[in-house]
């Protein structure tokens, strides 16, 4: 995301409060995550032929025309925009991505929905990290939508299902048919209301090792405040800033909030 005085500030607040490790992590929950997401160093199989893909697509200078349904972009000024600037500024970092597959993986997610596919990567990195689950991901940009598909299908990932449509419009629907929802990953429309009407909607379908990512929470001050919002809600028990990205997670076992910031 592009830098801004609010950003700014955040992130020197996040630098020195952030924990760099386990240490003084009281709740037991919470400390697992750091040993075995945050901080695990472990090799991945399948992070070398991912990071290969994030390199064909860093030098993939295949023009696209971007049609934006939601708070627009302060990246790019033209919706004509190159493959590669899509994935080198457009999309999560690679440890950002990993973290994703590591929290995935360590939570054994089985259903999990996306809401803003992009090109697709951090997709691929949800839908490996469990190759039993199911990734639902929705894309409002056609040409986003197709580009995404055929990337899942020449890496021959099987277990995403890609709909091309307006959030509001696919995700009551979506919503309607799953019994449980392990995993609500919103990077996309980063507005205040859009964001908090999206978390309430998915709130039905929580159970109790479910995870709410939420992208950009330091995107701008409306996007701060959302989250914050999303924080205080009576059902999240652990909430976890790592300034790029906020999670929260509702284990009722945690009986008072926990607040953490992770250094990533």
């Amino acid at each position: 995301m592009t830098i801004n005085i609010h950003q700014i500030k955040n992130y020197l607040k996040h630098y020195f409060a952030a924990k760099r490790n386990g240490h003084g992590v009281h709740s037991p929950f919470a400390y697992q995550l750091c040993e075995q997401v945050f901080y695990n160093h472990s090799h991945f199989y399948d992070f070398d032929e991912l990071k290969k893909t994030r390199l064909l697509l860093l030098n993939n200078k295949t023009e696209i025309n971007i049609e934006d349904f939601g708070a627009g972009s302060k990246t790019f000024s033209s919706n004509k925009r190159l493959i590669s600037a899509l994935t080198k500024k457009g999309t999560s970092t690679t440890k950002q991505s990993e973290t994703l597959y590591k929290l995935i993986n360590f939570l054994n997610c089985t259903t999990s929905i996306e809401l803003g596919t992009s090109i697709g990567l951090n997709t691929l990195y949800m839908a490996k990290a469990n190759k039993n689950s199911r990734v639902i991901t929705i894309e409002g940009c056609k040409n986003l939508f197709e580009f995404a598909t055929e990337l899942a299908s020449k890496n021959k990932v099987d277990n995403i299902k890609f709909i091309h449509s307006k959030f509001d419009e696919a995700l009551p629907q979506i919503l309607q048919n799953i019994n449980s929802l392990d995993l609500f990953y919103v990077d996309g429309n980063h507005t205040y209301n859009a964001t908090l009407h999206y978390f309430n909607l998915a709130l039905d379908k929580k159970n109790n090792s479910s995870v709410f990512i939420f992208d950009d929470i330091y995107w701008s001050k409306e996007m701060t405040r959302a989250w914050e919002q999303i924080k205080k809600h009576p059902s999240v028990t652990l909430s976890i800033d790592t300034f790029y990205f906020g999670m929260v997670f509702f284990k009722e076992e945690i009986k008072e909030k926990v607040d953490l910031k992770f250094y990533l």
